[in-house]
This record gives structure tokens, sequence and C-alpha cells, in this order.
């Protein structure tokens, strides 16, 4: 299981290393690379949605959604993103945190962070069909860890922080006229 955790480390380190080179993501690149389009592509703005799920109501108490969710809108504002409703020119933006205690003591926080656009899709099948549909990341924006309860919060901070960078510089590159 450690192995597997630090693996697991490693390689999402590497990731990260390898979007600050790209300037876009390693997932965005995956798709350009498949479709030679981003689906951020056109995309006017994003209505924002932070959750927090605990298995116990007492884990990480400063820990807050509504401030969460303050500071990845304005993070999103200040790269040039619209927030407003949920449209279909507007994604969805999802933070998704969970927390739980990774021993009895509750010393360390088992923590898992993601981060993904939801879009309005037609199914080609059938274009009458309207849905949601995951549409960023394609894969690897999510980032799971096991931390002492004493840093857990300001992990957890700097993650979505991370995430928000990755989602705005994605879509800069996909839109270039409409940044401010």
């Amino acid at each position: 299981m450690t192995k597997t955790l630090i693996r697991y480390c490693c390689i999402t380190a590497l990731i990260g290393l390898t979007g600050i080179v790209l300037a876009i993501s390693p997932s965005e690149k995956q798709q350009l690379d498949n479709f030679k389009v981003s689906t951020l592509k056109g995309l006017r703005g994003v209505a924002v949605k932070v959750m927090i799920v605990r298995d116990d109501a007492s884990m990480l108490p400063l820990l807050k959604e509504q401030t969460l969710q303050g500071e990845v809108e304005v993070a999103l504002q200040s790269a040039g993103i619209e927030i407003a409703r949920p449209t279909p020119e507007v994604g969805l933006y999802v933070v998704l945190v969970k927390v739980t205690a990774a021993n009895n003591d509750k010393l360390n926080v088992a923590m898992h962070v993601q981060s993904s656009l939801l879009q309005i899709v037609n199914l080609s099948r059938d274009t009458t069909i309207k849905t949601e549909a995951l549409t960023w990341p394609s894969f690897g924006q999510s980032r799971f860890g096991v931390v002492s309860v004493a840093i857990a919060k300001s992990t957890i901070e700097k993650t979505v922080k991370d995430q928000v960078k990755d989602f705005a510089n994605d879509w800069k590159a996909a839109n270039p006229k409409q940044q401010p």
C-alpha cells in the first residue's frame, strides 16, 4: 500500500511538472492530440460548486465550502473567466473534497480533491437529447493523499488552488481572444 501511494504521488508530481512546462495540463494536451480541439474553446464562463464530504462532521471544521468556493471564484475571475449561472454556454466547475480520518486517533487525514468541468452536451446519436457530461479534464485532475491533520486544511487549499490554475491555463490556451 505504501509503495503504491508513493508511486502515485511521484506520478502526480511528474504530471504537475509537465503541466508547468507545457502551460496546459497533460489532460488538455491529450485532448488536443486526440480531437484537435479543446472542449473549453468558446466557453464564455463557469458556474462554481464546491462540495466538502466528511465521514465525521468534526473533521477539519475550519475547512468551509463557502470560503473555498469564494477563493475559487476569485481565482477564476482573476484569470479572466466569467462567473455565471450554468447554461449551454457556461459550464459548471465542480470541486469535490473528501476527507476522512486515516486512523483511529484522527491525527492523520485521508484526502481526495478533484476538480472537473461539466457542460451541457447533445448526444451525437440523437441531438434532441441534452445531458451533462464531464468535459474537463479527460484524466488526472485529482489528488489523493494522507497528511497530518495539522497541515490538511492548507494542503487541500493549495491543491484546489493548483487545480484552478491548471483549469485557467487550459481555458486561456483555448480562448486567447477572450482574455482581459
